[in-house]
This record gives structure tokens, C-alpha cells and sequence, in this order.
């Protein structure tokens, strides 16, 4: 499979991710109950659980138990290999996209922690999960994110509701429809 906009959308969500420090995560996430700290963990774990759902076998699981980490774990995180929170974000997105691009039918179906469907829906899934993710990073940390184009109009693609012509409008609706207020 193809992984170039997930890639980019990964790619924004680590450079967000560089910005965050110690202090930053007990930040809290709206519209959600938790906070960046939470929020870090969940998209390592959901990164390992697609590498290791799309690629079973005893060499992926091993490399996905490595790079799991527990919220207490956070305080040493940010100097793991001489990078912040998003070097562990980057090598597990890398396993996930690395899982995608071997897929060799995207309508095969895997189940991944008890859901099952095809390659493709969960490769759409990651990538609207990981640019929804984002901009609620993004706003925490008080940054503006618009992600490209191209990565908009994915995301509107692969929902109910036609796209619209423009960037700005598009990208609303998207958050509108994830219950967050773009305003």
C-alpha cells in the first residue's frame, strides 16, 4: 500500500511532538478527559498495536513490547536516544507504515484488538486518527495546524459527506465532525 499521507500526517504530528516537554504533559486535551500525557501514550500504543496486527509474528511483536511505554515511563521518554517525546513516536509510526506498505490486498481483513477490518479501513483510520490527533496536540500546545491539502481531502474522502472546494472549509467540517470546534 501506498503510505505517503500517512507519512505526512505523521511527520506534522512529530514535529508537534518535538515542541512538548516535561511540563507540557499534564496539558489538557479538549474535547477529551485527558491530557497530552495521555494522549502520547495512546498514539505509541496504536501505532504498535497496527505494526504487529497488519505484521504478526514473534520479530514484530518483540520490536512493538520494546517500544511500549507506560504513562509513569513519560518522565525518562524525552531523552531515549538523545530525542524527545517524537522519537518514540516516529520509530513506532515507522513500524506502522512499514506493516501497511507490506500488505499485499488492501481488502484483506485483520483484526486488531478485537475489530476487524480490512487493511485499507485501518489504514484510513490511522490516518484521520493521526491528523485529528494532532490538531488537539497542536491546540493544547497553543500551535495552529492545518495539515496539507492533500491530507484534508483524504480525510473527507473516506467520510460520509461530500468535500468541499475549499482547504479552510473542509478541514472545518472534518473537526466539526469529530465533535471539535474549530472556531
Amino acid at each position: 500500500m501506498d503510505v505517503t499521507t500517512l507519512h505526512i500526517a505523521t511527520e506534522s504530528l512529530a514535529e508537534i511532538l518535538s515542541e512538548v516537554t516535561q511540563g507540557d504533559l499534564r496539558q489538557p486535551i479538549s474535547p477529551h478527559k485527558r491530557d497530552i500525557g495521555d494522549l502520547y501514550v495512546q498514539l505509541v500504543d496504536q501505532s504498535l498495536a497496527i505494526a504487529s496486527g497488519l505484521k504478526p509474528g514473534p520479530n514484530s511483536d518483540a520490536r512493538c513490547r520494546a517500544d511500549t511505554i507506560t504513562r509513569p515511563a513519560l518522565d525518562v521518554a524525552a531523552n531515549l536516544y538523545g530525542g524527545g517525546y517524537e522519537e518514540r513516536y516516529r520509530r513506532t509510526a515507522q513500524l506502522a507504515e512499514d506493516a501497511f506498505t507490506a500488505v499485499g490486498d488492501e481488502h484483506a481483513t485483520y483484526g486488531i484488538d478485537g475489530v476487524t477490518l480490512s487493511a485499507r479501513a485501518w489504514y484510513e483510520k490511522q490516518v484521520i486518527e493521526t491528523v485529528l490527533h494532532t490538531w488537539d496536540l497542536a491546540r493544547a500546545m497553543g500551535f495552529v495546524y492545518r495539515p496539507p491539502a492533500e491530507v484534508v481531502f483524504e480525510v473527507l474522502r473516506t467520510q460520509p459527506e461530500p468535500t468541499r472546494d475549499d482547504v479552510e472549509s473542509a478541514w472545518d467540517v472534518a473537526l466539526r465532525r469529530s465533535g471539535r470546534n474549530p472556531g
